[in-house]
């Protein structure tokens, strides 16, 4: 399976970027879903393509590039929401698709192609979460305080000391 996410739909769901965003910070907006999107994609296995409206920078005039194994894709003259349904209505196999977005129009255009679509909303909440549990695993389990009783001190002296008698 693999996604197909509207970027800027999705920058809006994350706090952190949103506030990068209001600040005219939209490189590190950018950047910032990226580096998040990549970890998911690591730990998931799935595919993602992302579309974002516009340029990747006023100068700059690329369509697409990889961000790891990510393939980012950039609308220049068009809207995103065009690259995205131009994308779904020339896969071979749209039903292997999830179309990440919260656009009422896209929605609807993906459905007819039988895509699956996740909202922007859904999927942030499973990025986060994928991302927390798994950072979680990896964390292994401690006590927050380790103390020993005085029963368990004794014992270990005891044992410790019958070893340095032999």
């Amino acid at each position: 399976m693999s996604f197909l996410i509207d970027g800027f739909n999705l920058i809006y769901k994350f706090p952190e970027y949103e506030a990068l965003m209001y600040e005219n910070d939209l490189v590190g907006a950018r950047e910032g879903l990226l580096s998040l999107l990549k970890k998911y994609e690591k730990i998931t296995g799935k595919h993602i393509r992302i579309v974002f409206d516009g340029k990747k920078e006023r100068s700059i005039e690329i369509k697409n590039e990889k961000c790891g194994t990510i393939d980012v894709y950039y609308s220049l003259e068009y809207s995103a929401d065009h690259l995205i349904k131009q994308f779904i209505k020339k896969d071979i196999n749209p039903r292997s698709k999830t179309v990440i977005t919260s656009d009422k129009d896209i929605i609807v255009y993906v459905t007819r192609h039988r895509a699956r679509v996740k909202t922007s909303e859904e999927f942030a909440n499973e990025v986060q979460k994928t991302i927390r549990e798994w950072e979680e695993a990896l964390v292994p389990e401690k006590e927050v305080d380790p103390s020993l009783s005085s029963e368990e001190i004794a014992y270990w002296e005891k044992l410790f000391t019958h070893r340095k008698k032999s």
